[in-house]
Order: C-alpha cells, then structure tokens, then sequence
C-alpha cells in the first residue's frame, strides 16, 4: 500500500486509517451498525434485512483488507458478519440476488494478498497435521461415493475448507501474524472475542424485548434457529471473558452473561455443555485469580442463592429446553425412532462399519431421509467423532486424533493464563461439536480455532505473559510474598 502512495502526507494518513481500523472507537461503531441491523430485521423479521446486512459488513471485511495488512482489523468486522448471517437461515436464493456484489469482494481480497504479499510458511508446529488431516478428507468416500455426490459444490467446498484450503490458511496466518510493537496481540484477541460474545448477547436479550408480549404469553423460552450458531459463538467467546477480568475485574460479569444468553438461546446443547463450561471458567480462575477470587465466590454464592429462592420460577421458564433435553437423552437410550440425533448417530456407525477404511465421504447424501439438508449444506450427522469415523473411516480416525494430540501438546507447552483460556475455548467448542457440526464448519469454527493456534505458538515466542506459577508453601520462606510472575517466551 505505502508504495502505492508515494508522498508522506498520503502514507501518514493511511497509518491514522489503520490505527482507527483497531480502535475501540471503530469496534463501537460496527457494534451500532450490527445493533441497528439486527434489531430492525428482528422487527420485520419479513424483509429479510440481515441479508442486505450481512452484505454490507462483508465489504466492510474487503474495505479493511485493502486499508490494512493487521488480520485482526478485519477479524472485528468477519465476527459480526457471521453473527448477522446466522440469522438468514434458508436463504441462499435470497443471497443469490447480490450475487454481482461478490465480483468487486473478489478484486478488494486478491488485492490485499497482492499489497501485502509474504512468503507462505511451512514451519508452524500444526502444518504436518493438518496436511494429514486433509489427505484423509480427500480420500474419504473414496471407492464408495459417486462421483457425482464427491464431486458437487457443496462437498468440494467443505473439502476443501476443512482440508487442503485450511492449511493453505494457515501457512498464511503464520506468515502473516505475529507480535506487535503498537499493541499486544493476547489483550487485541481478548477484547474482539469478548466484544463478539457481547453482541452474541445483544441479540438474544434484544430479541427477547423485541417480543416481550409473546414471553409474558408462554412464559418461556422463545423459538430461534439460530440458537444452536449463537450459543457455540457464546462458548468460544466466554473463557475470554473471564481472562479479561485477570485485568479488568468489571469483565467478570460478562462471563456470566454469556452463560444466561446461552440458557436464552434453547439450545439443549449450550444447556449442557455451557453449564459445564462456566464451571471449568470459574474453577479455573478461583484456582489462579488470587486478587478476584473473593468476588468469584461472592458471585457465585448469590446465583446459588437466586437460584435456591426462584428455582420453580427459573424451571418453568426453562421447561421447554428442559423436556426436549429429556425427551432427546430417554429417546437415545430407548432407542426411540422419533430423535433426528439419534437416528443419524445410528446411521453413522452403522456407515462406519461398512465403509471402516476411507468411510463414506462428506458428499454422501444417503442419509437424508433422516433429515433433508437445506440447500448448499452437508448432511451431518451432527456428531463430530461419529462424523470423522462414517466419513473418513479409520484412516480419518488416526488423523485428526494425531492433529487434537498436536493442538494440546502446543497449547500445553506453556501453561499462561492466555493458553489455558485458549484450551477451554477450543474443549467448549470440541464438547459442542458432539450434538452438532462444530468445528466441522469451515467457517467461522475451524477457522477460529485456526487463529487461535498461530497466536498460541506466535506469542509463545514474542510476548510476556501470566504464568500459572504454584509451589508449595513449605518451599517458601518466611515473610517471602509471591509478586504475580510472569515470564517472557
């Protein structure tokens, strides 16, 4: 870019651009934008208008591409895209009515790899991994699935997201992001996932007041199809919380908000999984937090006790959620043929066991008599281990268990405050993706966990951070008070 402008004034004006492009004063901004479009598609829910939202905020993406070559300026505006896209459910016709806006995202992204190009790089600790896991994808299905099926667009595009494509992505992250001198890459990450966890949260509650007269109605929780993206954002999002509150003890509410969106949602899944979640977030950081632990069982003592004194009110609201996750678990176990899950985790199995080498492939579509997969969507069977073992048989099995072992043995390397919030992400995620795809989805999942990969291993490396430091006290001498420790890679 500097070299396209050739005067100093232009090149410091470009800088500002930058600089404002990862301002908090830029993340209120998109947080209004994205409000306003939510908030009114949520009114005329007829029109449609997150798509046309969703279409403005992805050439707000390209826009920042072509201004600046810092990835986590654009990874603000890429988060409240995805949001505001959850929402447009079934709607690839209506998507394909802008079809010719994609022409000028094209040239503002080919552009961007063209200004800021940097050799790719194979040495990150997850490249062979990866490779591994891709060669097993393209040889799923393999001697089983037609061509046809193996072949289609929407096969070839998760083939490729998941696979060869996300390498190439990730060679690209390595070379491109790395410590910074204008800021810290662990607090920019921090603050952008807590922002998105945030607006995640905004547009349930919003949602809620939205409809308040159908609440005060079924006394319940409302029906939205997106609860299932929204609450798996949620999960990602809310350890970070909780590391930002290491710093800045006013983010420890935000933590459990996250948690309270995620019950909102309905998701049987975010029930569960997310209960498990924020116990994880708080044990952990109880153990760690010296300074907030106080306030974290102050906390935590006053949900106890809200809980104990509205506990019939609260299983009323969630009785809805409540009886579906009872009805799924006692159907699963009676094997009831009426639970769409259970039926596709038998079918999985029984895919594996037929097809135990290469498995199935992801473009097999024989299962859909279970449920009719929409439009440009793969018929999952909504089990991340069960989808590993029909798809890519016993050959996808060794890989991707090789590539989980190589993520924790990255993550575990250095045992900081920022790694282990990394780990609970990522195991929130991997719980979620037992009821659902997951991190099976190229995008935003796979590739997030991706992200937080390369900032692992770069900040390992480059930046100081908060060592999770115990001895034991008879190691200690007398009058010896431990300052907070912290370590550069």
């Amino acid at each position: 870019m500097e070299s396209v402008f050739k005067s100093q004034k232009a090149q410091n004006r470009i800088q500002e651009l930058r600089a404002f492009l990862i301002s908090d004063r830029w993340m209120a901004v998109l947080f209004c934008l994205a409000g306003v479009i939510t908030t009114a598609g949520a009114y005329l829910p007829e029109e449609r208008l997150e798509i046309p939202g969703t279409v403005i905020f992805a050439y707000i993406v390209g826009f920042t591409l072509v201004i600046s070559n810092d990835l986590m300026a654009a990874l603000i505006p890429v988060m409240f895209t995805y949001l505001i896209a959850i929402r447009c459910y079934d709607s690839f016709d209506e998507f394909m009515q802008y079809k010719w806006f994609i022409i000028p995202l094209v040239f503002m992204i080919l552009f961007h790899l063209i200004a800021y190009r940097k050799p790719l790089t194979t040495k990150g600790s997850q490249f062979k991994p990866m490779v591994f896991v891709s060669a097993s994808i393209l040889l799923g299905g393999i001697g089983f699935i037609s061509p046809e099926e193996y072949f289609a667009p929407t096969s070839l595009y998760h083939m490729l997201g998941l696979g060869f494509g996300m390498v190439l992505v990730y060679s690209y992250l390595c070379a491109h992001i790395g410590v910074r001198k204008d800021y810290s890459l662990l607090n920019m990450l921090t603050k952008i996932m807590v922002l998105t966890g945030c607006f995640a949260s905004f547009m349930v509650i919003s949602y809620y007041l939205i409809n308040i007269n159908e609440v005060l109605d079924v006394k319940g929780i409302l029906y939205m199809q997106w609860r299932n993206n929204c609450s798996t954002i949620l999960m990602i999002t809310m350890p970070f919380a909780f590391l930002m509150a290491n710093k800045k003890s006013y983010a420890t509410i935000f933590g459990f908000i996250f948690f309270f969106a995620i019950l909102l949602t309905g998701s049987r899944g975010g029930m569960v999984f997310g209960s498990v979640e924020i116990v994880m977030c708080i044990v952990m950081y109880m153990l760690y937090d010296n300074r907030r632990r106080l306030a974290y069982v102050i906390i935590c003592l006053c949900l106890a006790f809200g809980f104990l004194a509205f506990a019939p009110q609260i299983t009323e609201f969630l009785g809805h959620t409540l009886d579906r996750l009872f009805k799924a678990v006692n159907d699963f176990l009676m094997g009831e043929k009426n639970e769409v899950r259970a039926i596709h985790y038998a079918r999985g199995i029984n895919d594996f066991l037929t097809q135990p080498i290469f498995g199935t492939g992801l473009g097999y579509m024989g299962n859909r008599d279970v449920h009719a997969s929409k439009e440009f969507a793969l018929c999952w069977y909504h089990c991340e281990p069960i989808q590993i073992a029909a798809s890519f048989g016993l050959v996808g099995i060794v890989a991707f268990v090789y590539q989980f072992i190589r993520r924790n043995m990255l993550i575990w390397k250095k045992a900081t405050l920022f790694n282990m919030t990394i780990f609970l992400s990522y195991i929130s995620l991997e719980m979620m993706s037992l009821v659902n795809p997951g991190i099976l989805c190229p995008l935003p999942y796979l590739f997030l966990i991706t992200l937080f990969m390369v900032v692992v291993e770069k900040c390992d490396d480059g930046e100081y951070q908060e060592k999770i430091y115990i001895r034991k006290k008879r190691e200690l001498p007398k009058l010896y008070k431990i300052k907070e420790f912290k370590e550069r890679a």
